[in-house]
């Protein structure tokens, strides 16, 4: 299930996207797939349960227009309970009289249709972020690590002061190495909800941590993918040890 700009990364954080509509279910796998979530569909109520049961979807993204939409989302807080998955609902217009039902359904969060695809992809990685809460204290990369608990990082064991949110995109990374995430699915990842970023204050964020990283005489691990986003990548750091190697001899 390994993917990367359209198909998701082994391990990915599972959404199961439950909707009849063929076309929604299209764009919603490739919104999602290039944000590297792993993404199944589920087209009927009884096939939702099943994906979410079997495979511990982190995130329940239900079309409102399903058939038993309401008590699939009953059905799914039920089963997901235990694993601190979350649902997030696709409301048409004409049925926001419904919303109040769904939350006392157990939903998480509503989004009104038609949305923009960067606040689907804000809802759903704000969602896995909760659902995927860190049980471990320590997170390595490269000569990289991270204290959850302690909030400190240190680089070739140098510690290394960042800012709040500094940290919280390092984590984010972390968490997810390898994988470009674009500006919107960072802001959901590692500000505030209910904070307006412009997608410019991420840029301004990612050089600071990505000097405060290099500042204890590392590489650069942060690459940057011009038109879709950041990701914490060894490749860049890989290609100036080669160069000083070369350089060397």
């Amino acid at each position: 299930m390994e993917k990367r700009h359209g198909a998701a990364l082994d391990g990915a954080p599972l959404v199961v996207v439950c909707s009849a509509a063929a076309e929604l279910c299209l764009f919603l796998r490739h919104l999602l797939e290039g944000q590297g979530l792993a993404v199944e569909i589920a087209v009927a109520t009884d096939d939702a349960i099943d994906r979410i049961n079997r495979r511990q979807a982190a995130v329940v993204l239900v079309d409102c227009q399903l058939e038993g939409a309401l008590e699939l989302c009953r059905a799914a807080r039920e089963a997901m309970d235990e694993t601190g998955g979350r649902i997030v609902v696709l409301f048409s217009t004409n049925a926001l009289h419904e919303y109040p039902d769904f939350l006392a359904a157990g939903i998480d969060e509503g989004l009104v249709r038609p949305v923009e695809p960067g606040a689907i992809v804000s809802a759903v990685w704000r969602k896995t972020r909760q659902s995927n809460a860190n049980d471990v204290s320590l997170i390595s990369f490269r000569d990289v690590e991270i204290d959850m608990r302690g909030r400190r990082v240190r680089r070739g064991g140098k510690e290394v002061r960042l800012t709040r949110i500094e940290f919280e995109l390092l984590i984010f990374f972390a968490q997810n190495p390898m994988t470009v995430f674009s500006r919107e699915a960072l802001i959901a990842g590692a500000w505030p909800k209910g904070v307006f970023v412009e997608p410019r204050t991420v840029n301004i964020h990612i050089g600071r941590l990505r000097r405060r990283l290099m500042e204890s005489g590392g590489g650069n691990l942060i690459r940057t993918v011009r038109g879709s986003g950041y990701a914490l990548d060894e490749t860049e750091m890989s290609r100036q040890e080669e160069k000083a190697h070369g350089d060397e001899e």
